[in-house]
């Protein structure tokens, strides 16, 4: 028999090894700039993580980040006016990893449970809260498959075509948008700027012949304090920013997940021609992180014999990481935060923040299950004249129900919320909160497959042709495969001796005739 030829390509897979979540006390005190006056009353704060870099060392996973804040209070002036500071805090940490492999990617999603500022003297506050870090280890692993064998009259083979998932890109774009507010002359103009967001909605990926457009509309709101009074007033703008994504070799079958987020923004007052502050310079740069799946037929060797020499074969059980889908989901979420009655009553809102967690996620029978809560801050004008603001805080639960065909129970759904939008009004003695809630899921599972991974000729006497041949009755789960590598024949001989047709399948109960061993033509 000539030389058996193993025919081997390596395949690149990526499965998810952990899921990790650690949290994290916020326990800071600040200073008032002597720019600013002192605090009389803190109405809000938020707190905005950013990751900045993530390294791995040895088996250890690295994290550097920075917390912005934003803190609204009331000035302890006569007029009491309303004023704002800025403070940014570096946060690091590090978590352990069972297998410390070069090819490990970490995502990581910070998310601030908890925030609230507290007076210490009217000079100083404290800011205290819970910083959560989202990790999804994901291990790169090489499986290498055997495809063919050149040898095709001594070895029979049994192919089988498999499905793979491949990552065939994961890149992370720096998308940059900008605007330009004027102040228009029936308002003040801006003495100084107190708030300002920025909401990436309706993200959307298109596809090309061989690239992807990565884009969405970005909602801008600034709070200032005008120039005379103490009145606050809004300003906001809509914006759409994209950027091309080239995808190399697109296929028909890819999956595509986009994760977006606000990194940066940086805002400036200008003044106008007559020497008034009207003009508000807004840049922003948002990070659109992709990665692009594909699935993959590829014809692995599941079996093989020899009808003429003894062969031998060794196989291998490889674990393997399949997506199941993405999946994309729209909630608007409607509620009512209730006010005390000891507390002022509100006129009409101010200013507003919502802080997302998802507290519980599960797959069920072609379904996804998604639970969490909103945490709302809400500053309202109210009729008291001397103090004029005044502040109420809620939690909002919501659940999701995502439709995710052929998903079960022993899969494991990844999945994050953002708040797309945050509309409060007041009714009666209420505030009431409206809230669209995107989430963004990934469906996983983990498969074994048990694959032929080395075939060699062994040493012994040639096999002998049968001469009889062998009337059976066929049962059930026999295949022809298998009677045929039973009985060191092939299929082709088999079909031949009772004229069976290519496909024909094997009935439980009936009788076929097999033929001794193959031999050489």
């Amino acid at each position: 028999m000539e030389k058996i030829d193993v025919i081997k390509e390596n395949v690149q897979l990526e499965q998810l090894a952990d899921e990790n979540k650690e949290s994290e006390m916020i326990n800071e005190e600040y200073l008032i700039p002597d720019t600013h006056p002192d605090v009389y009353e803190v109405l809000m704060v938020e707190a905005k993580p950013i990751v900045l870099s993530k390294d791995m060392s040895g088996s250890k996973l690295n994290v550097e980040g920075r917390i912005d804040y934003n803190v609204l209070y009331l000035a302890r002036e006569e007029s009491m006016v309303v004023c704002s500071v800025n403070y940014s805090q570096k946060f690091s940490n590090q978590i352990e990893l069972e297998e410390a492999e070069h090819k490990t990617v970490c995502e990581v999603d910070c998310r601030v449970e908890h925030i609230e500022a507290k007076i210490i003297n009217e000079r100083k506050v404290a800011i205290n809260g819970i910083l959560n870090l989202n990790f999804e280890i994901y291990k790169g692993k090489e499986v290498q498959m055997i495809k063919d064998i050149e040898c095709e009259e001594g070895v029979e083979v049994l192919k089988k075509s498999e499905v793979i998932n491949k990552t065939d890109l994961n890149d992370t774009l720096d998308i940059v948008g900008k605007s330009v507010l004027r102040v228009s002359m029936d308002k003040p103009q801006v003495s100084r700027i107190l708030k300002s967001e920025i909401i990436l909605q309706k993200k959307e990926i298109k596809l090309g012949e061989d690239k992807a457009y990565c884009g969405c509309y970005s909602k801008i709101r600034i709070l200032y304090c005008g120039s005379e009074g103490k009145e606050v007033h809004y300003l906001e703008d809509s914006v759409y920013i994209s950027k091309e994504l080239m995808i190399p070799e697109m296929k028909q079958d890819i999956t595509i997940a986009a994760d977006f987020d606000l990194v940066s923004k940086d805002i400036n007052v200008e003044e106008d021609d007559l020497g008034e502050a009207r003009i508000v310079n807004i840049e922003f740069m948002a990070e659109c992180k992709v990665k692009v799946f594909s699935k993959e037929n590829i014809d692995v060797i599941m079996d093989a014999y020899s009808p003429k020499v003894p062969v031998q074969i060794e196989k291998e059980e490889v674990e393997m990481g399949m997506l199941h889908g993405v999946y994309n989901s729209d909630t608007v979420v409607k509620d009512n935060i209730y006010i005390k009655e000891d507390d002022m009553k509100p006129e009409y809102i101010v200013a507003a923040s919502g802080n997302i967690i998802v507290t519980d996620k599960q797959v069920s029978k072609d379904k996804l299950n998604i639970e969490g809560y909103i945490k709302v801050c809400a500053v309202y004008k109210t009729s008291d004249e001397e103090k004029y603001l005044s502040k109420v805080e809620g939690d909002i639960p919501f659940g999701a129900t995502i439709e995710a065909k052929d998903a079960d129970e022993k899969m494991k759904v990844l999945a994050k919320a953002c708040l797309e939008d945050l509309e409060l009004g007041v009714e009666a003695n209420t505030i009431a909160v409206k809230a669209n809630v995107v989430m963004n899921c990934k469906v996983l599972y983990n498969v074994k497959k048990e694959l032929v991974s080395d075939i060699k000729e062994v040493e012994g006497e040639e096999l002998k042709k049968k001469a009889s041949l062998t009337i059976y009755v066929i049962g059930k789960g026999d295949t022809l495969w298998n009677l045929a590598k039973k009985y060191m024949t092939t299929m082709s001989e088999i079909m031949e001796l009772n004229e069976m047709e290519d496909g024909e399948k094997l009935v439980s109960g009936d009788k076929i005739l097999i033929p001794g061993r193959a031999i050489s033509k």
